[in-house]
């Protein structure tokens, strides 16, 4: 039976609140995002095989530990292809919005790149993409479980003015999600919420 674990970022005083998740069975793990602290991953983790980091997206308040993920546990990680130059450009990741550069030197042998569908291990995904907070945004299918990154939250959805945001293709992704089957929503911020929530919200929206 596989395990849903919720780690809150730390960096920042938490301002960003960001989710960073790790799903798990009694051997196995793969971990959403990369916001928390290694430690408390680690922690929660134990002596688990990590066999990828999955991201949602690639701003910087998501791939703020990636390069130390990737050091620790030498898995891969999954990104959507043709976006990966925003690991090493502060401005594509948005850091510069809060004065900072982010710059994640992740060797190229262990970037991979999504499909429609991802098996890893014990664990398959669904993956959709859902640009319009962001060009490489996508959510993730697990079961009946659907992780939204930045593309949709409890009670609102994803920015739409950052630099490579685009509302017309937000409408569309939520569309999609709106007509996809799933129980349970986690997003990439704030708290976890339900299919029927989200679609009264994102009624309010299309």
């Amino acid at each position: 039976m596989e395990k849903i674990s919720i780690i809150k970022s730390k960096f920042l005083m938490n301002m960003f609140d960001q989710n960073t998740y790790v799903l798990s069975n009694k051997k196995e793990a793969v971990i959403i995002d990369a916001g928390a602290e290694l430690e408390d991953a680690k922690r929660e983790i134990g002596n688990k095989k990590v066999l990828a980091v999955l991201m949602t997206h690639l701003h910087f308040d998501h791939i703020w530990n990636l390069d130390k993920f990737i050091d620790e546990f030498g898995c891969d990680v999954f990104v959507v292809k043709g976006q990966e130059n925003k690991l090493k450009n502060s401005a594509l990741n948005c850091a510069t919005i809060i004065g900072t550069e982010i710059e994640k030197n992740i060797p190229e042998n262990k970037i991979k790149y999504y499909t429609n569908k991802l098996k890893i291990g014990k664990f398959e995904f669904d993956v959709l993409f859902t640009p319009g907070h962001s060009a490489d945004s996508v959510c993730l299918k697990f079961n009946d479980n659907l992780f939204s990154g930045d593309t949709v939250f409890a009670d609102g959805v994803g920015r739409t003015d950052l630099c490579d945001s685009d509302n017309n293709q937000m409408a569309e992704s939520l569309k999609q999600i709106r007509n996809l089957e799933y129980k349970n929503l986690y997003s990439g911020h704030y708290e976890s919420s339900t299919k029927e929530k989200i679609d009264l919200m994102i009624d309010r929206y299309i």
